[in-house]
């Protein structure tokens, strides 16, 4: 018997790992990718508000050694490291779409640390064939240390009025202290002014999505930062890609979706004008508008053709969060919503918290908060309850407080610290040990 169970969990464990691999291999490196027509117009202001890019059009997943098992979610595989060492895994998700004789591309990137490395910035490199077959380059990516922008040129430049394009970096180029939050980047490419008469049925090409970080500026090869980039194709056209344009647009049923903070929840309410198949909603949440989590279900009305209005409530936010819908049929199929934001700042109250580390030698750090701007006088007393310091003695505003306590004068012990703000009081035992 023992042996028979030992059997049968060895083939579990060998069925679990072919599945878990053809999960994580799914999508890996694709030939071509379909790219659908617009739902409305498409601003290049590089802010990708439009609600396509935000349903559910397939995308090129770029992260060094990153897979992804999503639907619509591909991933290029081929890589190099140009400055080791490189430990990033940020991810830039590369979109297309069309509309008339206009290709369209989105960049949305987490990268933490924006910059450039010689001529090569964070963003894309592309080659694309002309309706002649010719290759032209085309660039949307940091130019300099306060652009980041579009431009066409070396060995094959595309014609001019051809390509326009913008990016948008949510922090500062040359940054390199790890605390931008990422950029966002559109571009469209006038395919009737590279040779096309007519929509074509595919596009051929091949890209790179660079990833320079914490590189000093006119420094690419000095003692800082690194760099990584990644292609699709190949890095230098040995192996095209295709697009392939299709002529419908992806169905979207939503005709308003909008959040709103009331206290320490949000509530999301959204409406359909018509539905076909509907499952339902899964809602979606995200602190930083790229990884998103799902947080909650609201059932749909299956096939209906009148107005249906939902609504659901997060108990949980915290800060700056971001939410999506994803519109789940009853065939599995799904797509995306717009994303919507919204900001909670939590109450403040009257507290003071126990001192770290504890206990400390020689220096400990002491947190409190106050709910209105008050007069603060924070006193430490030794166990006799004789004043030792006085460590705040001034008006403080509204908000969360830090204060260092050194103690490097004083012997071992225990003492107490005390604080007065307004009419709260509180006190707290720490304890100093050399």
């Amino acid at each position: 018997m023992n042996k028979r169970i030992s059997t049968v969990f060895s083939l579990l464990f060998i069925f679990a790992f072919i599945c878990g691999n053809n999960l994580k291999a799914q999508n890996p490196d694709p030939a071509s990718l379909p790219v659908y027509q617009a739902s409305g117009t498409i601003t290049v202001d590089g802010n990708l508000t439009e609600p396509d890019w935000s349903s559910n059009i397939p995308a090129l997943m770029f992260r060094i050694n990153g897979t992804s098992n999503a639907p619509n979610i591909y991933t290029p595989t081929g890589y190099a490291i140009v400055k080791a060492p490189y430990t990033d895994t940020s991810t830039c998700y590369v979109r297309f779409l069309h509309n008339g004789m206009d290709l369209y591309v989105s960049l949305q990137s987490n990268d933490k640390s924006v910059c450039k490395f010689d001529w090569e910035g964070d963003g894309m490199f592309m080659v694309m064939q002309d309706g002649n077959k010719n290759n032209m380059e085309f660039h949307l990516y940091v130019k300099a240390d306060t652009t980041f922008g579009f431009e066409t040129g070396g060995g094959n430049p595309a014609p001019s009025g051809s390509v326009e394009g913008i990016g948008i970096v949510n922090g500062t180029i040359y940054d390199s202290t790890d605390v931008d939050n990422g950029y966002t980047a559109e571009m469209v490419i006038h395919l009737d002014k590279i040779g096309f008469t007519s929509m074509p049925d595919s596009l051929h090409l091949y890209m790179d999505i660079f990833d320079p970080d914490n590189i000093a500026y006119g420094q690419p090869w000095g003692p800082y930062g690194n760099y990584a980039k990644q292609w699709w194709g190949s890095e230098w056209g040995s192996s095209l890609r295709a697009l392939t344009i299709v002529d419908a647009p992806l169905p979207v049923e939503l005709t308003s979706l909008s959040a709103f903070s009331t206290g320490n929840k949000v509530e999301l309410k959204w409406n359909t004008a018509t539905e076909i198949n509907n499952s339902g909603f899964a809602i979606e949440r995200s602190a930083d508008n790229v990884s998103f989590v799902k947080i909650g279900f609201v059932r749909g009305h299956g096939t209906s053709t009148q107005v249906n209005q939902y609504s659901f409530v997060d108990e949980n936010p915290s800060g700056h969060v971001y939410y999506r819908l994803n519109q789940i049929d009853f065939d599995g199929t799904h797509k995306y919503s717009k994303v919507v934001e919204a900001n909670i700042i939590k109450p403040v109250v009257f507290s003071l918290d126990q001192n770290y580390p504890n206990p400390f030698n020689p220096s400990t750090t002491i947190s409190y908060s106050i709910p209105e701007k008050s007069f603060v006088a924070i006193k430490v007393y030794d166990i006799l309850g004789n004043l030792v310091t006085s460590l705040v003695n001034s008006q403080m505003e509204a908000g969360e407080h830090k204060v260092n306590f050194n103690a490097s004068s004083l012997s071992s012990g225990i003492y107490f610290y005390q604080i007065t703000a307004g009419k709260n009081i509180a006190t707290k035992k720490l304890m100093l040990l050399k």
